[in-house]
């Protein structure tokens, strides 16, 4: 008897301390999910706390929880895992989880599409596409979808304006710019891509090179067997283009191998209209001088090709090597340019013609290793070295015939230059990280030889004879030397990390004709630091800080001239100086959808080409310089909808204030600055109930910019796309009409005291292409029968 009167007194106290946890768990259909396994894991280690499944209505219930930090694990049969960070201090009734559908089911790896994922990370926007509406689209329209990310025709990249960016694949630096890389990346098929990782603010692992890291994170394929695809494409914008490319996929139990090789070849136009004005005292025009260029360049053939191999010598250790190339043997122009030189009443006061006959050959190859070893699950040392060979050869001849108006040439020049690049790059890296303990460290150690030559030949009496004036070679050497340690930590709500980089840099650029040698070496600290702070489910806010380092580019430390005509060349400068940059961010994510960027980014002499007219010779100038500084701030917001089941739109917007500070021609302080806007909206249209017929309709606006001395004019662009699968999915069809009523062409104007002068530009970006994809081998394959360590499972 007593024993139950002890038992009667002491019960409203022995649940003391111990709370319940509930919820209802749906799919991404709103119907309940039964039968998911429901886990709770502590935190520190992952390890199991205590687990239970959902009923027939979805509805799961766990009791006598200490209360605490969590994570609840959800898993289900065709969704995709999830993950909720709980901080458990009374019963807690979770709001209705909704899950994912899975990339892959896996009784017969039937492939479903969604909608493209933006997610905030503590240093990162992640931007999925695997298995998406997106993942049609090639890797460059990929990039071009991506928020914060704005594409060019001339394979230009710009994230909130700024040109400093560094494109990696998979964490791995891609040696390749501009054209080559939006060559190469077009031969790169989306379906291939996992994510785009946009790092405004690169944590103390990544080389500090760049304001901002674009990560292109491709697939691994974790499945036993073989597939491959085929696809060919046409392109039809002024002149025809077409490429082929093929891609396969093999995967042991051991051994892995990945194959991708594209053949292209075409014509590329780019147009364009040069206007000079020389003013007098007044600022009155003097005269003007105005150019029609059109640089028509026929290539054939282009070769780009990627292989990558793995071993897994055993579960706690792994190999892998891989090579990435491009070649572009004959890519050769004529280029016919008329220039008329109007006096102050507009009347024509001569004219000269210039001819320019151009042979352009280049290839890249990249080489890299790896070794990876686990210490444990969360335990890993890493070792990776790359080795790249570079090489470009430019031929130019150039004949120039002046008149006067209605009359024969009265004076012919003819000049030769020959410019040939090579560049070899090495690197060697070794990186540790202790997950347990939130610490990451590692060293690493980079080298580049570059050997530029330019020979230059004048046309006098028929014989071409060499100008020793204007012939140099220049010789870069250049060693850097980084170590950076960083620390991640939880606590409750909070995500902390922060983390130092050091650099050392030693370079020697000698100008051999001239006998010019330039030193610098100098250390440099870059810190970084985040916050996330996640409030609820719904609400998310985060800072972050970085310093961060951009480095011109090798040959624009070359001082000599590189001629485009008798009045008019390219100039490089040995003693630019190395920019510094400083990001802010501040962000808030809700509910998970809508994402909202606040930031600020200081760049202390950035260098960038700026043109200026000499009056003493009457010739443009463009000169690779650095200014003095660049300040930006502003707002972007990107969100992904689901309008109705047939419907998906990614939108995404921003405003900002840029301000580039310069010196000019005359010595003075000026300053160029502007308000932007810039929009877009990506619509994806499924058109029938198989969901094998698909479409897209996408636009975006970019109002005025500046660039150092540069005011661009506003830019916009109108796409549409259509695809279709067919033949039990073996094949798919396509057609795009890319820039339907040339948007993109652009006005470049520099006006600041007595500089005046603006051209159009337009890169061949209205096209209409078609082509077709088709798969070989198993595209349904069976899953490895293992469990997946959790590092894989972060893949």
């Amino acid at each position: 008897m007593r024993q139950y009167l002890l038992l009667f007194i002491l019960f409203p106290f022995i649940g003391t301390g111990q709370q319940k946890i509930s919820g209802t768990i749906l799919d991404y259909k709103k119907n309940p999910v039964d039968f998911a396994a429901i886990t709770l894991l502590k935190p520190q280690d992952s390890t199991l706390y205590k687990s239970t499944q959902t009923d027939e209505k979805g509805f799961f219930k766990i009791m006598k929880i200490e209360k605490g930090n969590y994570i609840l694990k959800i898993t289900s049969l065709g969704h995709s895992e999830k993950h909720l960070n709980i901080d458990l201090q009374t019963d807690t009734e979770l709001s209705p989880v909704v899950l994912e559908q899975a990339a892959e089911m896996l009784n017969d790896v039937q492939i479903t599409a969604s909608k493209p994922i933006v997610k905030r990370k503590i240093d990162r926007l992640e931007f999925t596409v695997e298995n998406s509406s997106l993942s049609t689209n090639n890797a460059w329209e990929i990039l071009g979808k991506t928020p914060s990310v704005t594409t060019m025709g001339n394979g230009g990249l710009t994230v909130r304006g700024s040109t400093s960016i560094l494109v990696t694949i998979n964490d791995k630096k891609v040696y390749l710019t501009g054209d080559e890389l939006k060559q190469f990346l077009e031969n790169t098929n989306g379906e291939d891509v996992k994510s785009i990782e946009v790092i405004t603010n690169p944590p103390a692992k990544y080389e500090a090179q760049g304001a901002t890291v674009l990560n292109i994170k491709l697939k691994k394929n974790v499945k036993l067997g073989y597939k491959g695809t085929v696809t060919g494409s046409y392109v039809q914008s002024i002149y025809p283009k077409g490429v082929v490319s093929t891609s396969h996929i093999y995967k042991g139990k051991k051994l892995s191998l990945t194959g991708r090789y594209s053949l292209g070849s075409g014509t590329y136009v780019r147009e364009g209209k040069d206007f000079v004005h020389y003013l007098d005292d007044s600022g009155e025009t003097n005269s003007v001088w105005e150019s029609s260029l059109r640089r028509k360049n026929k290539s054939t053939p282009q070769n780009s090709y990627r292989l990558d191999s793995g071993y897994e010598i055993d579960s706690l250790n792994t190999v892998s090597f891989g090579v990435t190339g491009s070649s572009s043997p004959n890519f050769n122009g004529f280029y016919n340019v008329p220039t008329y030189i109007y006096d102050r009443n507009g009347q024509l006061d001569s004219l000269y013609v210039t001819q320019n006959k151009r042979k352009n050959a280049s290839r890249n190859s990249a080489y890299n290793f790896s070794y990876d070893h686990k210490f444990s699950e969360k335990k890993k040392l890493s070792f990776s070295s790359d080795y790249t060979r570079y090489f470009d050869n430019e031929n130019q001849d150039i004949f120039s015939s002046f008149s006067l108006p209605n009359s024969i040439p009265y004076r012919e020049t003819r000049f030769v230059s020959d410019n040939t690049q090579k560049i070899q790059l090495f690197s060697a890296q070794s990186d540790y990280s202790n997950e347990e303990k939130g610490i990451e460290i590692g060293v690493k150690f980079g080298k580049v030889k570059a050997d530029s030559k330019l020979n230059f030949k004048d046309a006098i009496n028929g014989e071409l004879i060499e100008n020793a004036e204007r012939t140099n070679q220049f010789l870069y050497d250049e060693s850097i030397f980084a170590g950076y340690i960083s620390y991640n930590k939880e606590i409750k709500k909070w995500t902390l990390k922060a983390g130092l980089r050091g650099e050392h840099t030693q370079l020697e650029g000698n100008s051999v004709s001239i006998t010019e040698i330039n030193k610098q070496n100098y250390f440099k600290l870059f810190p970084t630091f985040y916050a996330l702070y996640k409030a609820n489910e719904n609400h998310q806010i985060g800072f972050s800080y970085g310093k961060r380092i951009s480095r011109p580019q090798y040959s624009w430390l070359n001082p000599f001239r590189s001629y485009y005509n008798s009045y008019s060349y390219f100039i490089g400068d040995p003693k630019l100086q190395p920019t510094i940059i400083h990001n802010l961010n501040l962000t808030y994510t809700l509910k998970d959808k809508y994402n909202f960027d606040l930031y600020y980014r200081q760049e202390k002499n950035p260098s960038m080409e700026i043109s200026y007219q000499d009056y003493e010779t009457t010739t443009v100038v463009y000169h690779l310089t650095n200014i003095e500084k660049n300040t930006a701030f502003g707002l972007d917001f990107n969100t992904n909808l689901v309008l109705f089941k047939w419907w998906e739109s990614g939108i995404e917007s921003g405003i900002n204030y840029t301000q580039d500070t310069f010196q000019g021609i005359d010595k003075k302080i000026y300053q160029n600055n502007c308000w932007q806007f810039n929009g877009s909206i990506n619509n994806r249209f499924i058109l029938n109930k198989k969901k094998d017929c698909t479409a897209e309709a996408n636009f975006y606006y970019n109002s005025p910019s500046v660039q150092g001395t540069f005011t661009i004019s506003q830019s916009t662009s109108l796409n549409f796309a259509f695809r279709k699968k067919a033949f039990h999915e073996k094949w798919e069809f396509f057609a795009l009409f890319s820039d339907v009523y040339r948007g993109e062409k652009q006005t470049v104007t520099t006006n600041y005291a007595n500089q005046y002068n603006y051209f159009t530009d337009y890169s061949d970006t209205q096209n209409f292409r078609i082509g077709f994809k088709y798969n070989i081998g198993n595209q349904k394959l069976s899953e490895k029968n293992r469990e997946q360590t959790e590092e894989q499972k972060r893949l």
